[in-house]
């Protein structure tokens, strides 16, 4: 058995159910506090890492050369603006 597999085994027998767990001490949220959470992706930028994937669309000739020549990194922007059209309800 591999190091990792005998510490998966340790910790999962010393793991405790969800109702052997005291949630008792865990304040409750205010709804304030609700609407300060924001997606993982914003948070921890750093440590967030999508996954990509390849894929192929049609843009308009006119917008891909804008694109394209707006420099190095247009791709990432691109992702970037459809990522706050998401967000922003947009899209």
């Amino acid at each position: 058995m591999k190091d990792y597999e005998k510490k998966i085994a340790e910790i999962e027998k010393n793991a405790k159910s969800d109702s052997e767990i005291d949630y008792s001490e865990i304040p409750k949220l205010t709804e304030k506090q609700l609407t300060e959470f924001r997606p993982r992706y914003q948070v921890n930028r750093e440590f967030y890492k999508p996954i990509k994937k390849a894929t192929t669309i049609r843009l308009d000739a006119d917008s891909l050369d804008y694109l394209q020549h707006s420099g190095a990194g247009w791709q990432t922007r691109v992702n970037e603006y459809i990522r706050k059209g998401i967000a922003s309800g947009q899209l």
